[in-house]
């Protein structure tokens, strides 16, 4: 078969599941290198990928685009999520706290941003307020240099939710596969200064190794050292645990474990409301808990209607599900 290339795809959910689909002999078109748009043909039965879109999602599954409504429908449908307010200034922020609306600790992020960006977790004061405010301010302004702009620019405050991050995949109203991401953080030995040690972690971190990235020293990591009191001359002691980011995204340096097998049914149960209510085939639930495993208190953080695909794939921890192979099928039915 003729080889593909796809230059301008840079998505790795498109990425994988063209590659799966080169593997497993079936037929993929580019229909026109200016748009993101392939053809995928086995069988006699075509089907398109349009951008982001995969052709698996109803036209509902766009709202899960907006953070602050995913939150209120979830709500209304019986679902836990977190406690959540739209502002567009830090002196709204005060208010909201003045007014004893939300209480520290809490979340500032943007309402309409996907994988991770400008989102500043457990804050519980308000210098960190300001700053989670100036680093969603870097982002608008790189957006506005792209031509993106907005015509509002609105940001939430959303309650911050305890326990361990999971992604829960969904596809066709079945839990595929299930991924905990880990915070990242390091581990003294009683030799190295902080500064060594976190240099270390992010030139062995897979993603960090695969993306050719620089060590991610920024804000929200200096918060994170002054909060457990060290700084980057401090010599950990051996055994001493230091968490990095208060975000456990892959693209921050976290970890994915894999726990399909260990989910228990009761969140099973939650996920697949979750996407029901937006009708949705495929769709990635991100939920807070203490332990997946056992039915505890829980929140949804957000729904991904173009979930990442490589937390599952591959994953530094467990076995790897070759999810994208699971979505072609459900596509091609007549897939071996």
């Amino acid at each position: 078969m003729k080889k593909i290339n796809h230059p301008k795809v840079n998505n790795t959910l498109i990425k994988n599941l063209l590659k799966e689909a080169k593997r497993a002999g079936i037929k993929v078109k580019q229909l026109d290198p200016r748009f993101l748009t392939f053809c995928l043909e086995y069988k006699g039965k075509r089907h398109y990928f349009f951008q982001k879109k995969i052709g698996l999602n109803s036209a509902n599954a766009s709202l899960v685009s907006n953070k602050y409504l995913t939150l209120e429908i979830l709500r209304k449908a019986g679902l836990k999520v977190p406690k959540a307010f739209l502002i567009s200034s830090v002196d709204e922020v005060k208010t909201l706290i003045k007014s004893k609306k939300i209480k520290y600790p809490f979340v500032i992020k943007p309402f309409d941003y996907s994988l991770g960006i400008g989102v500043t977790a457990n804050i519980t004061d308000l210098n960190t307020v300001k700053m989670a405010y100036s680093i969603l301010q870097k982002y608008w302004r790189k957006a506005q240099e792209r031509g993106k702009k907005k015509k509002k620019r609105l940001i939430m405050v959303e309650e911050h939710a305890k326990g361990n991050d999971y992604r829960i995949l969904v596809l066709k109203n079945k839990v595929i596969a299930v991924t905990q991401r880990a915070y990242p953080e390091i581990i003294g030995n009683g030799k190295d200064s902080v500064w060594n040690i976190v240099n270390a972690y992010y030139k062995n971190h897979e993603y960090y190794i695969k993306k050719k990235k620089q060590p991610l020293i920024d804000d929200e990591l200096k918060r994170n050292l002054k909060i457990q009191e060290v700084n980057f001359k401090t010599i950990l002691k051996k055994g001493q645990l230091i968490r990095l980011r208060q975000t456990a995204n892959v693209f921050g340096g976290g970890n994915a474990i894999n726990m399909t097998n260990k989910i228990h049914p009761f969140y099973k149960k939650v996920a697949l409301q979750a996407t029901q209510e937006f009708k949705m085939g495929i769709a990635g639930i991100d939920l807070m808990t203490q332990d997946i495993s056992k039915i505890n208190d829980y929140r949804i953080i957000e729904i991904n209607s173009f979930p990442s695909l490589d937390m599952h794939e591959n994953p530094q921890i467990g076995k790897s599900i070759n999810v994208s192979k699971i979505i072609l099928k459900s596509i091609f039915p007549k897939l071996k």
